[in-house]
């Protein structure tokens, strides 16, 4: 069981409770009758049609502001939204929601981080300086599929990229708007008498509440690793403490209601299409346009702009780009984004990125022990170097990102100082920390402290150096592919929050500093030192910026992603503060009022372990910083799709007790 969903007892339908509130901002019907979701209840299969419900005067008008919510009404459309992005690949593909596995598809994914993406590109703007969060994103540039990097007939065969998009929200916004306008899908059961749609509540107010419940889920994934899974990717249990670890509340985030949809212009009738241009930036600029963005179109200031950026660090990698492979960071909503931005004391972890625990060979990538200096201290050992990609048709190819260099590369912060990683072969049942002595003299004096730190251990040892551009048949072949490559990547304006770096060349590479600034020659004729083996993926020698200086608001920009970096708790407290910002955009504080708390975020983990609140506001304020993840939660390991071979929709129990995340999910409800 899931730990964190509890719905009331089979086949009860609670009367309805009016919220006591200011006065709504839009018109309110009478309540409605709501049962709700239970766990035994059928999912609806795609030959099934959902249940449109009754038209009636009180249905929403685009362009109004959003009716208010019921208690029951959030909590019923809770889980019609957990069971929409149930994980399960068995149940995706029976109940409508599957989208295939690859980097390459027509049509996006239906997940938690396809949710959060969501929320982001529906509360920007439109060029002509109007919009927020109104419930429709553009259309353009929806269903384009590749390039794909595992095709050799895409090579160099893509106009490069300027702007970004919202290609692959299209089934998210679909399946999202049959919650919106049914009365029962994905279950079989209906849980309304009127769709939301028919009892005045708007589009943007459920994307939103959609937000909420998937920003809900992703925190408890964090807070749970903060016990499950600290010495590789969580790693802020070992580096600050298993408290500071915990992203808690110190005061609301609220789903605020009234917002406005657009009025659609679409001619298909679907009133999710914007009917004007929205403003998007580029994908490969750099940090001052990424912060000035923020600032014009959010009306963010930078640190918590940038807090927001963090949610980057949960997602896989972004499909259609021709980019192998994820995404960097540890997986997890977490400062240990910020920590390898700026390269902050760590222990050693080079999978990052992915929560695609486990692979083929049992235990692969299960992490039971953490590897720093040899008396078990962190290390910062993050460079970063540019790296090529072969997608576009310029004589850089591209696109071109940043990857984070080997722990012990030659070119790498303290390579000497990192400890052998190999000593510890696995963690016996009664605790104890197994020696693979099959390395002799470099793992002897290896042991394990409380926390299963390793200490003792010989040097790794410095990789050997790489000289000159590379060359076909290179005789050090093997250290120019190893050196100059990451399963991770970063955007350059990602890395530019931190470092002084800027954008240039026909690839629209990192530039603006030595390393960098290495010319790359051409794709036939290349001066960078490094090439992956089996693909043309080329890589610079590794960057050595000097810290961004831009202050908008006074506070230079290094500063602030090193006040993040250093406290995850001061993270937690700027990222929900710029949530509720963010979320808010387009209308002023007395156009939006709190919905029902039960759409506010801690509140249903809370009320799920049987804690009273009768004011939520009050109850934070009482217990703030307030704990609200169940400790006892057990959460699916991944929110996105995962590899050909691995599912995300396995649960921390599941995948620890067979030594392997692997197969197509748990069964179960969504909740």
């Amino acid at each position: 069981m899931e730990g964190s969903e509890k719905p009331p007892m089979e086949g009860s339908t609670k009367p309805p409770v009016e919220e006591a509130s200011s006065q709504a901002p839009g018109s309110t019907p009478p309540p409605q009758m709501v049962t709700i979701p239970q766990r035994s209840w059928e999912y609806m299969t795609t030959e099934m049609d959902p249940t449109p419900g009754p038209l009636g005067e009180t249905s929403y008008i685009p362009g109004t502001p959003g009716g208010q919510w019921t208690d029951d009404e959030v909590i019923a459309t809770r889980l019609r939204i957990l069971q929409m992005i149930h994980p399960h690949w068995d149940v995706k593909k029976a109940q409508g929601t599957w989208n295939g596995v690859g980097v390459k598809t027509t049509k996006g994914q239906v997940t938690e981080n396809t949710i959060l993406r969501l929320v982001f590109h529906d509360c920007g703007m439109y060029t002509d300086g109007t919009g927020g969060c109104d419930g429709c994103i553009m259309w353009k540039g929806m269903h384009k599929s590749g390039p794909s990097p595992h095709d050799k007939d895409d090579y160099y065969g893509t106009e490069p990229i300027e702007k970004t998009d919202n290609n692959g929200m299209d089934q998210i916004t679909e399946k999202l708007e049959l919650i919106y306008s049914t009365l029962d899908w994905p279950f079989q059961n209906a849980s309304l008498e009127m769709s939301l749609q028919q009892s005045g509540k708007s589009r943007a107010d459920l994307w939103e509440l959609a937000g909420l419940v998937a920003l809900e889920r992703t925190i408890e994934r964090a807070n749970r690793a903060c016990d499950l899974d600290f010495h590789a990717r969580q790693q802020v249990t070992l580096l600050e403490s298993r408290d500071k670890c915990e992203i808690k509340l110190k005061k609301p985030l609220k789903f605020l209601t009234g917002r406005s949809d657009c009025v659609s212009e679409d001619p298909e009738g679907r009133g999710y299409v914007a009917p004007k241009t929205e403003e998007h930036p580029n994908m490969f600029g750099d940090a001052k346009e990424i912060i000035d963005f923020g600032k014009t179109m959010f009306g963010m200031d930078a640190e918590h702009w940038t807090a927001l950026q963090a949610i980057h660090g949960v997602v896989h990698a972004p499909a259609n780009l021709g980019i192998k492979y994820t995404w960097f960071g540890s997986g997890y909503l977490t400062n240990m984004y910020f920590k390898m931005i700026a390269n902050k004391k760590r222990y050693r972890f080079e999978e990052g990125g992915d929560l695609s625990f486990g692979d083929a060979v049992a235990a692969a990538n299960i992490f039971k022990t953490a590897v720093g200096d040899q008396d078990g201290n962190p290390v910062a050992q993050n460079g970063w170097r540019a790296s090529c990609m072969m997608a576009w048709n310029t004589t850089e190819g591209g696109p071109c990102l940043l990857r984070p260099t080997p722990a012990t590369a030659f070119d790498s912060p303290n390579p000497d100082k990192m400890a052998f990683h190999l000593c510890v072969k696995e963690v016996a049942s009664n605790g104890t920390c197994v020696i693979d002595t099959k390395w002799g003299k470099r793992c002897e004096n290896t042991w394990c402290d409380d926390k299963y730190i390793e200490h003792g251990s010989k040097l790794a040892g410095v990789d050997p150096a790489i000289e000159g551009e590379w060359y076909p048949n290179a005789t050090d072949q093997r250290w120019r592919h190893s050196e100059g490559w990451s399963n991770q990547f970063a955007f350059p304006w990602e890395i530019g929050l931190y470092w002084n770096l800027t954008v240039g060349g026909v690839a629209q590479r990192a530039v603006g500093c030595p390393g960098l600034d290495t010319p790359f020659g051409t794709v036939d004729e290349p001066n960078w030192p490094f090439r992956t083996s089996n693909s043309p993926i080329f890589a610079s020698p590794a960057m050595q910026c000097n810290v961004n200086t831009y202050a908008p608001e006074g506070k230079p920009m290094h500063q602030i992603v090193d006040d993040l970096a250093d406290d995850n708790e001061h993270f937690a407290e700027i990222f929900l503060e710029g949530w509720q910002q963010m979320t808010s955009n387009g209308y002023s504080p007395e156009q939006l009022v709190d919905g029902p708390q039960s759409g506010w975020l801690g509140y249903n983990s809370l009320t799920n372990q049987g804690v009273e609140i009768p004011d939520f506001e009050t109850y934070i304020q009482g217990n703030a910083p307030l704990t609200f993840t169940d400790p006892k939660a057990d959460p699916y390991i991944c929110g996105h799709r995962g590899h050909a071979m691995v599912s995300c929709g396995i649960k921390f129990s599941t995948g620890y007790a067979a030594k392997q995340f692997e197969g197509p999910g748990d069964e179960g409800p969504g909740f």
